[in-house]
């Protein structure tokens, strides 16, 4: 008789050794950027104009991030009061945006409806333009370290469709918005909501609608201290809540953000409470608020005349995320440094957009609006004990009330160039990231165009 063996799978939660292999070097650079949203497209930039060889590293096959595959619009905010806060190359895109016929860029409160397809190719156009070269469908999956001098990275690990391969880099800026190489490579960070042992702000996946009688609305967020939310689709919404044919929902915001055509919107509505950086959170958060879309349009469609004929064009590629994780940096940005307006000798960035905080367990939103900008300092994106890392965008050092108004893309893409010729500087000299000048970093920037 012959004997038989029956496979046993291992449970859930146990865990198999990977064999060691050789990862070959696909580039080695001066600068390498992990995240091609907003932050890291304009880091990209530049670190390339101040003289480093850079490579982008991106996950989809297209540059943009919460701008075009969350289609998370208006861009907000490069205005406060009707003066420019943000300007340098986050100022000269969207000026070639709009001379591609592809934003408005002239409201008073500085938010920046755009078209997602021309943000695209805007933004790999000025990238590839700075002599920057850019890798698509390239993950994050790993950071190696130096054993000789702690706190240097030596190479970032990456998924492609060719295998897992590494960069090997002076520098690097994690312009992931989630901290994906931060974490990787054990510098300090944690989630945001941590210390205050609360929620994280609520998810939400955006989806543009055509058809709609856009006469009939406002769909320009034109003016500073203004809720733009629609209040007879928020009571729609929440008589489905009541009804239980919806979950929750936020705003909603039916407006030109992520589209600037007529008889077009881009709506801000669904909203999810989890953790954006937890793969199962994540892709819950993708499929629940998917299926609550329609529900919203038939809504939409049975209560709001501007949107009787209205129809589903597209759902954003990607959920959008407000907050994940958080480095420990040098400086932590608070809500008095935000509302008192204090000045730093390091400030690389502006703000102006309002304490903005939305509750992830009910409808609620909680908006404190700002009357002058603030500083953001160059520390707030160096984690403690780095010596060749710097984030930009979505970890930077930030309490979560300070995060709730920093968190949004013209700030984002302000601090990208910060971060990106800091990097190249770094990369040149040989400095620390932890001990380059940064009042030398904050002229060097104000000579570049960059208002601080």
């Amino acid at each position: 008789m012959t004997e038989t063996t029956t496979a046993v799978n291992p449970p859930i939660g146990s865990t198999v050794t990977e064999p060691a292999r050789r990862l070959p070097v696909r580039a080695q650079v001066d600068v390498a950027v992990c995240g091609g949203g907003p932050s890291g497209f304009i880091a990209a930039v530049a670190a390339a104009r101040a003289g480093a060889s850079v490579l982008l590293l991106e996950r989809y096959g297209f540059l943009g991030g919460m701008a075009t595959a969350g289609m998370v619009g208006p861009l907000s905010k490069f205005n406060l009061g009707g003066e420019r806060i943000v300007d340098g190359i986050p100022g000269e895109f969207i000026r070639a945006l709009h001379a591609a016929g592809g934003a408005i860029i002239n409201l008073p409160s500085g938010n920046v409806p755009y078209d997602v397809e021309l943000y695209k190719l805007a933004a790999q156009s000025i990238t590839r333009r700075s002599g920057a070269g850019i890798l698509l469908h390239a993950q994050v999956a790993g950071a190696i370290a130096s054993r000789e001098d702690p706190g240097r990275l030596t190479h970032v690990v990456i998924e492609t469709k060719s295998g897992r391969e590494a960069v090997a880099a002076n520098q690097f800026i994690d312009c992931t918005g989630t901290g994906d190489l931060v974490a990787r490579a054990a510098l300090p960070c944690e989630m945001r909501n941590r210390r205050a042992s609360g929620e994280l702000q609520p998810m939400s996946l955006y989806f543009r609608l055509g058809g709609v009688d856009t006469d009939k609305l406002n769909v320009l967020m034109a003016h500073d201290g203004t809720k733009y939310a629609n209040p007879e689709l928020r009571a729609v919404l929440a008589e489905e809540v009541k009804a239980g044919r919806l979950r929750n929902f936020g705003g909603p915001w039916t407006v030109h953000g992520s589209t600037i055509r007529p008889g077009e919107v881009s709506v801000n509505a669904t909203r999810i409470t989890g953790n954006a950086a937890d793969a199962d959170d994540l892709s819950l958060s993708e499929l629940v608020l998917r299926e609550e879309v329609p529900v919203m349009i038939d809504s939409f469609r049975r209560h709001h005349k501007a949107f009787a004929h209205c129809y589903l064009i597209e759902t954003a590629t990607q959920i959008g995320i407000r907050e994940t994780r958080a480095i420990r940096g040098l400086y932590t940005l608070t809500a008095e440094d935000v509302l008192t307006a204090r000045p730093f000798s390091d400030a690389v960035a502006l703000g102006g957009h309002p304490i903005d905080m939305h509750r992830a367990d009910s409808s609620s939103q909680s908006v404190q609006f700002l009357t002058v900008p603030y500083h953001i300092p160059y520390r707030t994106l160096v984690p403690e004990g780095s010596k060749n890392v710097l984030v930009a965008g979505g970890t930077l050092s930030a309490t979560r009330e300070a995060f709730g108004s920093a968190r949004v893309q013209a700030q984002c893409m302000a601090l990208g160039q910060a971060a990106g010729v800091a990097a190249a500087l770094c990369a040149q000299s040989g400095e620390s990231v932890s001990r380059l000048d940064g009042a030398a970093l904050s002229a060097r920037l104000k000579a570049d165009g960059v208002l601080v």
